[in-house]
C-alpha cells in the first residue's frame, strides 16, 4: 500500500492556499475561512467509496483508550462536507493488539491519507488526495487554535497567510537557531494537541448538558466535573502559547525574544565548569551536602553555585556537570538539546530498584514546568545519575537522537491512566546504557529504532502497556534485567526481514495473529538479543517476548521541500512523536505528528512531532508537487474523472471503457493546447486571459454561447456565495450581541 504524498515548495503552498481562500476577491474574515474550505472540498473530494489510511491523533487515542500511534486501513463511507469529516469504515488495524469499539467512526478529513491503488479503478482519487493535502497543510501549519476566537475586523489572508507560511518555512529550513526553532515547534505541537483535546472535552460537556438540561442540578454537576477545570487549564495554557507564537511570527522580534527567553548564546568553554544547585537549609546541612558533591567531582574543576536547575541551565555550557541536592523537585521549562559530555547528577545514592518509595523521597526529581511535548531531548554524549524523571506532564519522557547516553540509578515515571505516554524514544546510531534504572507506567517504556545498542543492567521495566518495543537490527543486552506486569507485551520486536521464516512447531513458542510469542526467553535464537545473569520476564498479559512479522510505514509530515531537494527533511524537523509498526503484509509509507510529524507518524500530529523513522522518504518529482495518473507514454492523465462523468451524462455507461476515456482526453488536451497557443499569439506575451479565449470563439455561436453562460454562472455563484457568507457572518454577530 502506498499513500499519496506531495513535494511542494514555499511559493506553491502560498499560491494554493490563496486560490482556495480567494472568496471571489473579497476580504475573508476568520469566521468565513471554514466556509471557503467546505466549498472547495465539496467540489474536489470524492463523496464515498475510496480507501485510505487513518492516522489517529493522540487525543483520539486517549479518548478511545488505545495505544498511540494508531494507523487504520479502511474505506470512506461518506464525507461530511459541512463538518470536514468522514464516516470511516474500518477494514484492518495495523496493530493486531488494538480493538476499536465500532466499525464505523467519524474522523477528521485531514487525518486521512488516500491510497494510490483503489478497489474501484474508476475513482480518480489523485484529486481527492491533492485537496486533502491542502486542507491538512492549512489546519496543521497555518490555522492556529486561537484564530476562531479572534475578531473579524481584518482580512485573515492579508493579516496572517503569508507571515504564517514564511514562519513555517523558516522552521522547516532551519532559518532560526536550533534552540529557538525547537522551542517554536514544541509550542505548535502542544497548541494542536490542546486544540484537539479541548474540542473533545467541549463536545462531551455539551452532550451531557443536552441530556441533563431538565435536571435542576445540571450546572452544579458540570461545575463539579473535573473536566471543566481541565478545560480552563487548557485555555490558559493556549493563551500563553498564543502570545509567544505571535512574537515568533515576526522575524524582527525573534532575536529579541531569543535573548530574553534563552539568554546569550552559550558556547563550549575552554575549561570545564561544574554547577552545584543549592537549597535553603541550615549551615551544617548545607556543608554536608557540599562535601558530598565534592566527593563526586574532580577537585580541580571550577564550580559555580545556583539556586535551581533552571538557573544552571540558563548559564551553563553543553559540557557542564550539574549537581542536584537530594529531596528536591526541579521544575524546568523548555530544555534545549543535551550533549557534549554534560551530566545531571543527584547528590544521593538511594536505589530506585531496591526501594522505590525511599529513593523517590531522597533523590532529586526533574519535572516539566509546562505541559510540554518532551521533558528532555538528548543528541550527544550525556549522563544522568541518581535522578527521578517525572513524565506525567509530558507526552514523551526522553527523546534520544544520537550519542552515548548513560542512565545510572534513574527512575522514569509516567501516568498509569494514559494509553499514549511514551518513556524513552531512541533513534538510530545510539548507544544507551540503563544501569540500575526503573521505568514504569508508560504506554511504551522504551521504544527503539533500527541500529541502536541498548544495555539493560539490573534494570526493571514494569506496569507499562509494552515494556520494550524495538525494530529488528537493534542490539539489546539484558544483564540481570526484568520486565514484568505489562498489560500487553514485555518485549515486542517488529521483524522486517522477509527471508526469516517462522517455525510454528518450535518448542515453547505459540503463534498468534502473525506473531511469535515466546514463553521462555532462553528459547529465543535471535542475534539482536543477548542474556546474562538472572533475567526475569513474567506476568506480561499477552506474552513476555513477542516477535511480530510486520512492515513499517511512514507518513510525510513535511510541509515544504526546497526547490532543489527531492528528499523529505530530516525527522529532526518533526514535531510530534510517531511510530508506525504495521502488521499488514504490504509496505506502507508513513511520516510524522506529528511529528512527529508531519509527523512523523507527526510526528508528530500532531504533535515534538519527532518522527521515529530514520530514513528519508523519496517523493515523485513533479513541478507543482501534484500526483496524477500516468499513461504508458509518460503523460499524466488530468481529466479522467471529469470525462467519465460527462460521458455518463451524455448516455455512456456509468463506468465507460478506459480506452474511450483516454481517447477523449487526448482530443481535449489537443484542443486546449491549440487554443492556448493561439491565445498567446493574439494577447499579451506569455499570458492567456479570458478575453483572448472569447475572441477566438466569437464566430462559433455554440462555443461563444457556452463560454458566455459559464462566465455568467461563475459570477452569479461568486455573488451568491459572498452574500451567503455575509448573512452567516451577520447572524453570528447578532448572536454574539
Amino acid at each position: 500500500m502506498e499513500v499519496y504524498e506531495f513535494n511542494k515548495n514555499f511559493l506553491t503552498r502560498l499560491l494554493e492556499t490563496t486560490n482556495v481562500l480567494n472568496g471571489g476577491g473579497a476580504n475573508i474574515p476568520a469566521s468565513a475561512i471554514r466556509s471557503e474550505w467546505i466549498n472547495f472540498v465539496e467540489v474536489a473530494v470524492e463523496p464515498t467509496g475510496w480507501q485510505a489510511l487513518w492516522k489517529a491523533s493522540r487525543p483520539v487515542c486517549e479518548q478511545l483508550g488505545v495505544k498511540y500511534p494508531l494507523v487504520v486501513l479502511g474505506t470512506v463511507d461518506q464525507v461530511l462536507f459541512d463538518e470536514l469529516k468522514a464516516v470511516f469504515l474500518i477494514e484492518a488495524i495495523l496493530d493486531d493488539d488494538v480493538q476499536l469499539p465500532e466499525e464505523h467512526l467519524t474522523v477528521q478529513l485531514e487525518e486521512l491519507w488516500p491510497l494510490r491503488e483503489q478497489n474501484n479503478p474508476a475513482l480518480n482519487v489523485n484529486i481527492t488526495a491533492e485537496c486533502i493535502d491542502k486542507l491538512r497543510f492549512f489546519y496543521q501549519h497555518l490555522w492556529m487554535p486561537w484564530d476562531s476566537d479572534t475578531e473579524d475586523e481584518h482580512s485573515w489572508i492579508e493579516k496572517h497567510l503569508e507571515s504564517r507560511i514564511r514562519f513555517c518555512h523558516d522552521l522547516k529550513n532551519k532559518a532560526m537557531s536550533r534552540q529557538l526553532s525547537s522551542h517554536a515547534m514544541a509550542l505548535l505541537a502542544e497548541a494542536r494537541y490542546i486544540q484537539r483535546k479541548r474540542e473533545y472535552i467541549e463536545q462531551e460537556l455539551s452532550e451531557e448538558d443536552e441530556q441533563e438540561e431538565e435536571d435542576e442540578d445540571n450546572e452544579t454537576s458540570i461545575l463539579k466535573d473535573n473536566r471543566s477545570g481541565e478545560l480552563l487549564q487548557l485555555n490558559l495554557r493556549l493563551n500563553t502559547i498564543k502570545n509567544e507564537i505571535n512574537v515568533l511570527e515576526n522575524p524582527v522580534w525573534r532575536s529579541v525574544f531569543e535573548k530574553v527567553r534563552f539568554g546569550s548564546a552559550k558556547t563550549k568553554d575552554s575549561s570545564l565548569m561544574a554547577y552545584i544547585v543549592t537549597k535553603a537549609v541550615p549551615m551544617d546541612e548545607q556543608l554536608t551536602y557540599l562535601q558530598s558533591a565534592k566527593e563526586m567531582m574532580d577537585p580541580k574543576i571550577a564550580v559555580k553555585m545556583c539556586d535551581s536547575l533552571q538557573h544552571a541551565l540558563d548559564h551553563c555550557s553543553p559540557d557542564s556537570a550539574i549537581y542536584l541536592p537530594p529531596g528536591t523537585r526541579q521544575d524546568i521549562k523548555f530544555l534545549e538539546y543535551l550533549n557534549s559530555g554534560g551530566s545531571f547528577r543527584g547528590v544521593s545514592s538511594a536505589s530506585f530498584v531496591g526501594d522505590f518509595v525511599q529513593a523517590s523521597s531522597v533523590n532529586p526529581t526533574i519535572v516539566s514546568k509546562n505541559d510540554d511535548s518532551v521533558l528532555l531531548t538528548i543528541d550527544g554524549d550525556f549522563t544522568l545519575e541518581n535522578i527521578q524523571l517525572d513524565c506525567s506532564n509530558v507526552r514523551t519522557g526522553v527523546v534520544i537522537k544520537k550519542g552515548n547516553i548513560i542512565f545510572r540509578n534513574c527512575c522514569f515515571k509516567g501516568d498509569s491512566s494514559s494509553s499514549t505516554k511514551q518513556g524513552i524514544v531512541i533513534f538510530g546510531n545510539c548507544n544507551i546504557t540503563f544501569d540500575r534504572c526503573l521505568i514504569k507506567e508508560f504506554s511504551s517504556g522504551v521504544y527503539s529504532n533500527h541500529d541502536c545498542t541498548i544495555n539493560l543492567i539490573n534494570t526493571t521495566i514494569s506496569h507499562c502497556m509494552t515494556g520494550l518495543e524495538t525494530l529488528d537490527q537493534c542490539q539489546i543486552a539484558f544483564r540481570s534485567a526484568s520486565i514484568t506486569h505489562c498489560t500487553q507485551y514485555g518485549v515486542l520486536m517488529e521483524d522486517f526481514n522477509e527471508d526469516v521464516q517462522q517455525d510454528q512447531n518450535e518448542v515453547g513458542n505459540r503463534s498468534r495473529c502473525g506473531s511469535q510469542v515466546y514463553a521462555d526467553f532462553n528459547t529465543i535464537e535471535r542475534e539482536e538479543f543477548t542474556f546474562e545473569g538472572s533475567c526475569e520476564f513474567r506476568d506480561n498479559v499477552k506474552g513476555n517476548f513477542v516477535i511480530r512479522k510486520g512492515f513499517s510505514e511512514r507518513f510525510n509530515s513535511s510541509c515544504f521541500v526546497d526547490e532543489d531537494e527531492s528528499q523529505l527533511l530530516d525527522a529532526e524537523d518533526g514535531l510530534e512523536e510517531s511510530t508506525c509498526n504495521a502488521t499488514n503484509t504490504e509496505q506502507v509509507n508513513c511520516s510524522a505528528s506529528d511529528t512527529g510529524v508531519s509527523g512523523s507518524l507527526s510526528q508528530s500530529e500532531d504533535d515534538l512531532s519527532t518522527g521515529y523513522c530514520d530514513n528519508s522518504t523519496q517523493f515523485e518529482d513533479d513541478e507543482l508537487g501534484e500526483v496524477q495518473i500516468e499513461t504508458s507514454s509518460g503523460r499524466k492523465r488530468l481529466f479522467s474523472k471529469e470525462l467519465r462523468c460527462m460521458m455518463y451524462g451524455f448516455g455512456d455507461d456509468q463506468n465507460p471503457y478506459t480506452e474511450s476515456v483516454d481517447l477523449l482526453e487526448d482530443l481535449v488536451v489537443e484542443f486546449i493546447t491549440e487554443m492556448t497557443h493561439r491565445a498567446m499569439e493574439i494577447g499579451r506575451t506569455g499570458r492567456v486571459q479570458v478575453e483572448d479565449i472569447v475572441f477566438l470563439v466569437r464566430k462559433n455561436s455554440r462555443k461563444y454561447a457556452r463560454v458566455k453562460d459559464l462566465l455568467t454562472m461563475n459570477e452569479e455563484l461568486k455573488r451568491a456565495r459572498k452574500a451567503f457568507d455575509e448573512i452567516k457572518y451577520a447572524g453570528a454577530e447578532a448572536k454574539l450581541k
